[in-house]
């Protein structure tokens, strides 16, 4: 059975339970980060924990931990579960942090911050991913905006994301396999429902100014490796009609690292593209690990 940390405390995943009255169930500003594995190692830890300490100070969550107490937590509890995940198993793990109950409801349950950290097989989050690598997902813009900045921060990575799912539940009735990219109040591109989005034009990467959008680590990442690479990289303002006429198109996040985009509100995308490619088989020598050919049998499996 695999084991989850709780506030300091090894337990059994069954016992990964909050209360119904604390305050991330009742306002929904609790914080959280989800990482993964490449070869059984957790990718960019201390950012993602570095992302994790600014949204909690932002929504007002005092962490009772120092970061590196929660990466050697998020480490031991992985050694713990070795044994639970099969060889070609990479891991998918997930770190949230509430206030705990609300002050009126201290009499039915004891007051304080809540961290918890849980991980599980990857396999199960993105089960048909070998085919999205190679055949590239449609992309929907929905008429759900993101939510700006001056009314909820989009940086902060949060659980409040209501925006979100509304944008996946009207794309889905549209294509049901589509992914939703979003613009925002402005009507400039923003991002997806937990990915961000780049387009490639005459060899140049573009991606949108991280003014209500998730500033991603995946983001930053290929922007990197874009630069190494010596291809040109501009973050700008987009608006749906720049993006149509893109060479190539993707998104980033953390469990696929690079999801390429074959249409976008049904027009055409090469994909996958040239550009694409490189960036994914820079991103597979970078972490050392052939993270599109171990997905290959996972969509059997699960």
């Amino acid at each position: 059975m695999r084991k989850i940390w709780h506030n300091g405390e090894i337990k059994p995943e069954s016992e990964a339970k909050l209360s119904i009255y604390d305050s991330g169930s009742m306002y929904g500003d609790g914080v959280f980060e989800m990482q993964r594995t490449y070869l059984k190692r957790t990718f960019k830890l201390h950012e993602h924990i570095e992302r994790l300490y600014v949204s909690a100070k932002y929504v007002g969550i005092d962490i009772p931990y120092l970061p590196y107490e929660l990466y050697e937590a998020h480490e031991n509890l992985l050694i713990e579960n070795r044994y639970e995940f099969d060889e070609d198993d990479e891991v998918r793990s997930l770190i949230n942090v509430t206030k705990g109950a609300l002050s009126i409801y201290e009499r039915i349950v004891p007051r304080g911050t809540q961290v918890m950290i849980t991980c599980f097989p990857l396999k199960w989050v993105i089960p048909t991913a070998y085919n999205i690598y190679r055949e590239g997902v449609d992309v929907i813009v929905p008429a759900q905006r993101t939510i700006p900045a001056q009314l909820l921060e989009p940086k902060v990575k949060m659980r409040s994301r209501l925006h979100f799912k509304l944008a996946e539940l009207e794309v889905a009735r549209y294509n049901p396999s589509a992914w939703a990219l979003l613009l925002d109040p402005d009507g400039f591109i923003a991002e997806g429902t937990g990915s961000n989005f780049f387009y490639v034009k005459s060899g140049k990467l573009f991606t949108p100014e991280p003014r209500n959008c998730l500033r991603g680590i995946s983001q930053k990442h290929v922007m990197r490796l874009a630069r190494q690479a010596g291809i040109k990289v501009i973050v700008k303002n987009m608006e749906l009609y720049d993006i149509v006429s893109a060479d190539e198109a993707f998104f980033t996040n953390t469990p696929y690292g690079i999801v390429p985009i074959k249409s976008i509100n049904n027009h055409a995308i090469k994909c996958v593209g040239r550009i694409t490619k490189q960036l994914m088989s820079d991103w597979s020598k970078d972490v050392s690990c052939d993270f599109i050919g171990q997905t290959k049998e996972w969509g059997n499996e699960t």
